[in-house]
C-alpha cells in the first residue's frame, strides 16, 4: 500500500501572509487600472469617434490609442495638426470586433465569450496596429479552437498577421492529423486559389513529419 508522500512547506506563516497580501494588492491594482467609469466613454468626455462597417460608432480617447499604439500615435497625430477634433476614424471591423478591440485599451482583457467569435478579427487588428499583448491572447486562442475544417483558413490567418506560434500550430496539427495534406478539408479550393500557400504548409508539415521522425529514431 503506498503511502503519501508529504512535501513540507518551505515558507513560514508570516511569509504566506505576506504573499497573500502581494497577491490581494495586485488584484487591486489590476481592478483599479481596468475600472473605468462608463459615462467617460461617451460624448462629452470622448475625442474620437470609431465608425464600424455596419456605420455603428464607438467612442474612444486620443491618449489611450495613442498611448497603447504607435500606429495610432503616428495616425492621430498627423490628423491633430489639422483638426482639433473630435477625430473620426473608419475602421475595417465589424461592431463587435470594434468595441472588444477599444475595450481592450482599457482592460488589458477580451471576455472568453466574446474572444470565442471575434479572436481571427480582433488578431487583424492587434497586427495592423500594432498591439504585443493582444496579438499574444488571439493566438492563445486561436491554437487551442483550431478544427480539420479550419486548417487552411487559420494557417492563412497566421502568415497574413505573422502569428508564427499560430502557424507552427497548424502544421504540427496537421502532420499528426492528417496522413496527407490533400486529405484537409478545402484542400482543392486552396490549392485552385492560392496554391504557394498550400505548397507552403506542405512543406512545412514535411519538415516537421521528419523533426518527429528524428526524434523517435534517437
Amino acid at each position: 500500500m503506498s503511502r503519501t508522500k508529504w512535501v513540507p512547506c518551505m515558507c513560514s506563516n508570516v511569509e504566506v501572509e505576506m504573499l497573500r497580501d502581494e497577491m490581494q494588492k495586485l488584484r487591486d491594482k489590476q481592478t483599479f487600472v481596468s475600472s473605468w467609469d462608463p459615462e467617460t466613454m461617451l460624448p462629452p468626455f470622448t475625442d474620437v469617434i470609431m465608425e464600424a462597417t455596419d456605420g455603428r460608432s464607438v467612442h474612444s480617447h486620443v491618449s489611450t490609442l495613442m498611448g497603447k499604439s504607435e500606429v495610432f500615435k503616428e495616425l492621430l497625430s498627423k490628423m491633430k495638426a489639422t483638426n482639433c477634433g473630435p477625430f473620426e476614424l473608419k475602421m475595417d471591423m465589424d461592431h463587435d470586433s470594434l468595441e472588444a478591440f477599444i475595450h481592450f485599451f482599457y482592460s488589458g482583457s477580451v471576455r472568453d465569450e466574446m474572444m470565442e467569435f471575434v479572436a481571427d478579427k480582433l488578431l487583424r487588428a492587434a497586427n495592423k496596429y500594432k498591439i504585443p499583448l493582444l496579438h499574444q491572447r488571439c493566438q492563445e486562442k486561436l491554437v487551442n479552437s483550431i478544427h480539420p475544417e479550419k486548417i487552411f483558413q487559420l494557417y492563412l490567418l497566421g502568415i497574413k498577421c505573422d502569428a508564427q506560434e499560430l502557424v507552427q500550430a497548424v502544421i504540427s496539427y496537421s502532420a499528426t492529423a492528417f496522413a496527407d495534406v490533400s486529405e484537409i478539408h478545402g484542400y482543392e479550393e486552396f490549392l485552385k486559389d492560392d496554391p504557394a500557400l498550400v505548397a507552403r504548409l506542405c512543406n512545412g508539415v514535411v519538415k516537421r513529419l521528419k523533426k518527429l521522425k528524428d526524434a523517435h529514431i534517437n
